[in-house]
């Protein structure tokens, strides 16, 4: 199953922060052009203690299922774009959410 985050973003964005539910196990970023970035940043819970993260994006998934997600949200920066590119982002789930 998966959840469209964003769809056909040109130049530079940024999503609203979602709230983790606990079943996202991978993301994938597609098409990102040249000299664009697309990241994750995620406020993720490590023994008790909220820690922000930005994980870089791209057509590989990237697995999640290590992190206990509490929010998340995608960014996009174009502004160093020399081919820009519609980027679709997407969220892989799992088809429950798991125990924690």
């Amino acid at each position: 199953m998966k959840r469209l985050i964003a769809a056909a973003v040109k130049g530079s964005w940024e999503g609203d922060w979602q709230t983790a539910q606990g079943n996202e196990r991978a993301i994938v970023s597609h098409p990102i052009g040249e000299g664009e970035k697309v990241w994750l940043e995620v406020e993720a819970v490590d023994e008790g203690v909220a820690i922000l993260h930005k994980l870089l994006l791209s057509a590989d998934p990237l697995i999640l299922s290590h992190l206990r997600l509490v929010r998340y949200r995608v960014v996009k920066d174009g502004s160093r774009a020399i081919e820009e590119s519609a980027t679709t982002v997407e969220m892989i789930l799992s088809n429950g959410s798991t125990p924690t």
